[in-house]
C-alpha cells in the first residue's frame, strides 16, 4: 500500500473529527500561502495574463485555500478526475501539475496540497477545495468561471 493511501484510510469512525494534519514541507521549502513549495505564486490576481501552457486533458481550475479566502489559486487538473455538470462521471482519484513552478505528475490530492501549500483544514472530500473552472475572456483575461459541481 502507498503511504499516501494508507495514511488516508486511517480514521475511527467512533472518535470524534480531529484536524487534518499535513506533513511538514521538506527542509528550504517555500511555505508561503499563495506560493507553491518551488516559492512561485499561484494567485489568480497575479496570473490572470499569463499565458499558462497546459497539457491537452488538463483543465485550469481554481482552489479556495481557508488561509487565503480573498484568492484563488490556479491549478491545472486532469479532467477526467473532475465532476460533469450534474456532478458524476469523475474519475476516483487525482491527477495534477503545479502552474508555478511546473512540476507534473501529482497523483495524489494531499500531495499536490502540500506542494502548493493548500491549508487543508479537513481531509475528507478534500478535492472539494477545487471550486471554480477558470475561463479566459476575449481579452485574454484569466478569471474564475463556473463552479464545479461536486455532489455527495
Amino acid at each position: 500500500i502507498d503511504e499516501e493511501e494508507e495514511e488516508e484510510e486511517l480514521s475511527d469512525s467512533s472518535s470524534p473529527p480531529i484536524p487534518y494534519a499535513q506533513k511538514p514541507a521538506p527542509e528550504g521549502s517555500c511555505t508561503t500561502d499563495g506560493f507553491c513549495q518551488a516559492g512561485k505564486d499561484l494567485r489568480l490576481v497575479s496570473l490572470c495574463m499569463e499565458q499558462i501552457e497546459i497539457p491537452a486533458g488538463f483543465l485550469l481550475v481554481g482552489a479556495k485555500s481557508p488561509s487565503l479566502p480573498e484568492h484563488i489559486l490556479v491549478c491545472a487538473v486532469d479532467k477526467r478526475f473532475l465532476p460533469d455538470d450534474h456532478g458524476k462521471n469523475a474519475l476516483l482519484g487525482f491527477s495534477g501539475n503545479c502552474i508555478g513552478c511546473g512540476e507534473r505528475g501529482f497523483r495524489y490530492f494531499t500531495e499536490f496540497s502540500n506542494h502548493i501549500n493548500l491549508k487543508l483544514t479537513t481531509q475528507p472530500k478534500k478535492q472539494k477545495h477545487l471550486k471554480y473552472y477558470l475561463v479566459r475572456s476575449s481579452q485574454g483575461v484569466l478569471s474564475k468561471g463556473p463552479l464545479i459541481c461536486w455532489k455527495g
